[in-house]
């Protein structure tokens, strides 16, 4: 029997179930000419089962009675095999049906080509779509930029995406057995600096099946960042030295009474390569008569039809910029006239890093001293030059302030750019992404001055607290030592359940995982008592140090996923939904909890910046409330006699204690519910409640029972002839197709 062309080499430890769906994708391929070689490193799981299920003899299973680690059983597996291409795949990874037909017509059909590879999965160094693009210019690019990239954490090149000829691994050597997490990417040095020939085909051949997170710590652990510098210490290359051309981009928004000193204090500085961009984002104030009075060849005056915001006009700014580094820059700010000077400096002591930044102060209208009022979205100190991870865990909760970053221009197209939708928190997402990648280096001295005139303090802006939770997910959450878990609980009675809930619940999971966020479901059946279901469901969620956020939901309710994923975002520790109260006597349904003389205050809303405003009640109903972690921690800490016992004291059923945050009492010869007292409880902690008004809950029974509370105020309204003292904004948003939108030069 002839060889095979392709080997495909893995090297599996338990993960039977994972390996099972590895297999199937490569049996599943098109190109039918492979072998599989799976090197089983000492596994306490039967893997030889998961293998023999496909009865296919074309798979190979080799035991080892000893660990041996990733890279030595890869390299087991590459030693044994027959083919003329390698390819290299592990049980937590699968392909596409016609990745080796493709790949080898390419090789047969391009012989000088040692080895190929596809554009990133969507598990590889944290999302990164904008890779593809400069990926695929692989064939203009030399083997020095992309060794320059490999060390920079800059080209990912996934070893299940990639098929190399097996004299040229050979040739190579095999993977570093002494690295564990940078093998494969040290292999990868070597191919470029051995001066072989690499191409990326425009395909996404693989993906990882359920280990992103694992992936994510995996490279920003401490035996991680050792192996990155021994890498790079070995593979360094001579990098070009800095003494590039500046960028600074200047976006304008009826900003122009400040330009003469933005701009002023750009033209002072003691460096003085620069590139000024001056754009107008649609403005309709004097800008043009303020620009033309500025003479000076390295300036660059650019408009907006319309107002597009500030990040997509720093985008647009960016993508056009002549400069090896980028500074976006704010038209109401001043720059320390040694800022370029500076930053440039620290690019030149570490041609590894790809942002640097300062701390800033704060003017006034006037450009005198500002003192910030107190708030605590503001942390002083200031975040310094933190390990990584440090960093990370500390920008996730966006309490720290940076003054003025300037980037390498390329890094900035290569992460996407700022993230345009956000109002606020884009430079943090900006931050993170820059993370991902690398470190960045803080000058901890003020060189830059960021003006405050009444509108356009961010740290002060409600729309921030809305946006902050978004923070969780734009770097990937697996990098953030305080993730947000989501245990959904339900209690049930004999496990019974309306289909509308399961419905609900599925499309909401699904969500929630789509959306990068950890979850579990909690059920209890058999207990008649709800309020106690509910303490024992809190004891047990409290008992997962990973959870953050409680959600309870009845088993007789559906309502809106989308809905409910906005409640997660939000950082009020108490969310109810608009829970309608069954009533079949009534032919619409009656929200009593939350009627006017029963604690509804609409005109305290708090706004949450997309258009839709929280309630503040006094009631929140249990069959729809999410709790954060930190109020059941300071319920527990303000109520220490609050507490009961369950269970006898014999060996087999010890006798615990539960907090009773849920419990009917009657007080002054009124009955109280369970849900009440824990809203009675919270308010005399003051702490306050709020309602999330359109979830579109319906309360499933005898009959059913809507419940949108903006719809349930405008009837209310009506009825009372003053629609306008209690009608509540919508949902809205407003999508501007920038390619509609081009700028255009200013005559």
């Amino acid at each position: 029997m002839s060889n095979p062309r392709v080997s495909i080499c893995s090297q599996v430890l338990n993960n039977s179930a994972g390996l099972k769906t590895m297999i199937q994708t490569v049996v599943s391929q098109t190109f039918k000419d492979w072998e599989l070689v799976i090197v089983d490193d000492a596994s306490t799981e039967d893997l030889k089962s998961a293998v023999d299920i496909f009865n296919d003899s074309r798979i190979r299973l080799i035991r080892l009675d000893t660990n041996v680690g990733v890279p030595k059983g890869i390299n087991l597996a590459m030693k044994e095999a027959k083919g003329e291409y390698i390819g290299l795949l592990s049980s937590d990874e699968v392909i596409t049906p016609e990745k080796l037909e493709i790949q080898v017509e390419y090789m047969d059909s391009h012989k000088g080509v040692d080895c190929v590879w596809g554009i990133p999965g969507k598990w590889e160094y944290g999302l990164r779509p904008l890779w593809e693009q400069s990926m695929l210019r692989s064939h203009n690019r030399s083997n020095e930029a992309w060794l320059r990239d490999l060390l920079n954490l800059a080209a990912p090149i996934g070893g299940a995406s990639l098929l190399m000829k097996r004299s040229v691994m050979e040739e190579l050597g095999y993977m570093d057995e002494s690295l564990v997490v940078f093998s494969d990417h040290e292999l990868y040095c070597r191919f470029f600096e051995s001066g072989k020939t690499g191409v990326v085909l425009p395909y996404r051949f693989a993906d990882e099946i359920k280990t992103a997170e694992k992936t994510q710590r995996e490279i920003h652990s401490d035996k991680a960042v050792t192996e990155l510098a021994y890498v790079r210490e070995k593979h360094k290359i001579v990098l070009p030295k800095t003494t590039g051309k500046v960028t600074i981009g200047i976006p304008s928004y009826n900003h122009a009474k400040y330009l003469k000193d933005s701009v002023g204090s750009v033209l002072a500085q003691t460096y003085q390569d620069l590139e000024i961009l001056i754009l107008n984002d649609g403005g309709t104030d004097n800008f043009t008569d303020v620009v033309q009075h500025f003479h000076d060849s390295r300036i660059k005056v650019l408009a907006f039809p319309e107002n597009m915001g500030v990040w997509d006009a720093q985008n647009q700014m960016a993508f056009r910029a002549e400069g090896e580094f980028y500074v976006p820059f704010a038209a109401d700010d001043i720059l320390d006239p040694t800022y370029v000077e500076r930053c440039l400096a620290e690019f030149k002591n570490d041609p590894w890093l790809e942002m640097v930044c300062c701390h800033t102060d704060f003017i006034n209208e006037a450009g005198e001293p500002f003192n910030v009022p107190e708030n605590p979205m503001m942390v002083i100190p200031r975040i310094t030059n933190l390990p990584r991870e440090e960093q990370l865990a500390t920008l996730h909760g966006g309490n720290k302030y940076h003054g003025v970053g300037m980037y390498r221009t390329k890094v900035i197209s290569d992460v996407g750019g700022w993230e345009k939708q956000y109002k606020v928190i884009a430079d943090y997402q900006m931050y993170l992404k820059i993370l991902q990648r690398n470190t960045y280096h803080v000058i901890e001295e003020v060189l830059t001055h960021s003006r405050v005139d009444g509108k356009n303090l961010s740290l002060l802006d409600p729309e921030r607290a809305a946006e902050l939770p978004h923070l969780y997910h734009a770097a990937k959450k697996p990098y953030f030592r305080q993730m947000m878990k989501v245990i959904i609980a339900t209690p049930f009675y004999e496990l019974k359940g309306f289909s509308p809930y399961i419905q609900s619940l599925q499309e909401t999971l699904r969500l929630l995982t789509a959306h990068g966020i950890d979850w579990r479901f909690m059920e209890l059946s058999g207990d008649s008592y709800v309020h106690r279901a509910r303490n024992t469901m809190c004891d047990t969620f409290l008992s997962d140090p990973d959870a953050t956020d409680l959600f309870f939901i009845d088993s007789d309710m559906s309502w809106n996923p989308q809905a409910f994923l906005k409640m997660c975002l939000i950082p009020e520790e108490v969310i109810g939904g608009s829970y309608p109260v069954k009533n079949c006597w009534e032919a619409w349904t009656s929200i009593p909890h939350w009627q006017e003389e029963n604690g509804v205050n609409v005109l305290k809303g708090k706004e949450l910046g997309d258009g839709t405003a929280l309630i503040e009640a006094l009631v929140i109903a249990g069959g729809f409330i999410r709790i954060k972690r930190s109020a059941l921690e300071k319920f527990r800490k303000h109520y220490p006699d609050l507490w009961y016992r369950e269970g006898s004291s014999s060996p087999n059923n010890p006798v615990k204690q539960f907090t009773q945050f849920f419990g009917a009492q009657s007080i002054d010869h009124q009955f109280y519910g369970e849900d009440h007292m824990f809203s009675k409880h919270l308010r005399e902690m003051g702490m306050k409640l709020y309602i999330y008004p359109n979830v579109d809950i319906v309360h499933w029974g005898y009959k059913n029972f809507p419940g949108n509370y903006d719809q349930f105020l405008r009837k209310q309204a009506m009825e009372r002839g003053s629609p306008e003292k209690v009608e509540l904004p919508v949902d809205k948003a407003q999508i501007i197709d920038t390619r509609t939108h081009p700028m255009k030069a200013v005559n």
